[in-house]
């Protein structure tokens, strides 16, 4: 699988997004809630329903946290790569042609800090990346780099139906300019 660490020839970064530190004050605020509670359980040696509760914290918290350090979403010039998820990972690399659609998702609290969703749409599929700072912004870019890549291509393709085109009337043109010999060795009889 290609990393956008292993960048073709040519190919540079635009713009590269990971998680920001801010979706990390409530996996902290949990982490020490649940802390005080070990505590609290380890000095008043309470019961096992309490055990139990502050090992689902314990683990909601750490899936929290995970969550968060393993998002990560790079543009470049050909293509976008992105990555979610820690035991089961998702993982995006589909050049910029292929890319169907790109959407933000924020709620309130990110719109004032300017954090969001942002969501790819390939041919089948839809990727998420969770608590992306800037995500209009990525967004805005990511859109640019589609009209270039749109414009490049449609650039492309006219050139090679010009060329197409004046091959034919190439050879059209030699077609006719032949003389045959045939035809008129029996006029002039």
């Amino acid at each position: 699988m290609k990393r956008w660490e292993d960048l073709a020839e040519g190919e540079r970064v635009i713009m590269e997004a990971r998680s920001s530190w801010r979706s990390y004050v409530v996996p902290v605020l949990w982490t020490a809630a649940y802390c005080v509670l070990v505590w609290d359980w380890w000095k008043y040696r309470r019961g096992v329903l309490y055990m139990c509760v502050l090992a689902a914290l314990g683990v909601w918290s750490l899936h929290f946290f995970a969550q968060r350090l393993a998002c990560r979403l790079v543009l470049t010039d050909r293509r976008v790569f992105g990555e979610t998820g820690v035991l089961v990972t998702r993982v995006l690399n589909v050049p910029l042609d292929k890319v169907g659609g790109v959407y933000i998702e924020q709620n309130p609290l990110g719109r004032i800090t300017g954090r969001g969703t942002v969501a790819i749409s390939t041919a089948g599929s839809l990727f998420e990346f969770a608590h992306i700072p800037a995500a209009d912004r990525f967004q805005e870019e990511l859109m640019k780099q589609l009209e270039l890549t749109q414009a490049a291509l449609s650039k492309q393709r006219a050139e090679e139906l010009a060329s197409a085109v004046a091959a034919a009337q190439g050879r059209h043109r030699k077609d006719h300019a032949r003389p045959r010999r045939g035809r008129r060795l029996k006029r002039e009889r």
